[in-house]
Order: structure tokens, then C-alpha cells, then sequence
């Protein structure tokens, strides 16, 4: 299967949360990219879904907070397409 990113994922298990219309959210991010990240949620979001996901920084007890877009969903959580391009 042929990988449709325009951007690298790197894998990781970052807990973390995430904010939606509906409140404030548990999550695990499995995998991060500078445009997008899967997010491990028990939530169900449909695609099309704004959320704004608040990335663990390299700075101790901070995070950068990335809004995004759900763009597809599935039974263990989302894919969020960051509306600007981040750089690790």
C-alpha cells in the first residue's frame, strides 16, 4: 500500500489532549508529521470535526497548541491535518 503523505511520520506515544467544541480530551498521539498526527482517542469525531491538539514541546511542562482538521476517523481515533506545516 502506497503511502499518500506529502510529509514523514515520526511514531511516538505522547500522552497529551485535545480540544473540540465539546470540551477538553484524553489522547495518546501515535504518530506526528509536520502537517498532520493520528490521534488515539476513545472519542468519536466526524471528518471535518476542527480540534485544536496540544503537542508535548521539548521545553519541560510546556506544548505547542496546533489546530487542525479531522480528516478521517476510525474505531481507535483520527487523523488531524494541521492547518500550518509545523518543524521538528
Amino acid at each position: 500500500m502506497k503511502n499518500k503523505r506529502k510529509y514523514p511520520r515520526k511514531f511516538c506515544s505522547e500522552s497529551s489532549f485535545f480540544a473540540t467544541r465539546y470540551g477538553l480530551h484524553e489522547c495518546f498521539i501515535k504518530n506526528i508529521g509536520n502537517k498532520g498526527a493520528f490521534i488515539e482517542t476513545d472519542l468519536f469525531l466526524p471528518e471535518g470535526n476542527v480540534v485544536t491538539v496540544a503537542v508535548p514541546s521539548i521545553k519541560k511542562n510546556s506544548s505547542i497548541k496546533l489546530k487542525g482538521k479531522v480528516v478521517w476517523t476510525d474505531q481507535y481515533g483520527f487523523g488531524v491535518e494541521f492547518r500550518e506545516a509545523i518543524h521538528f
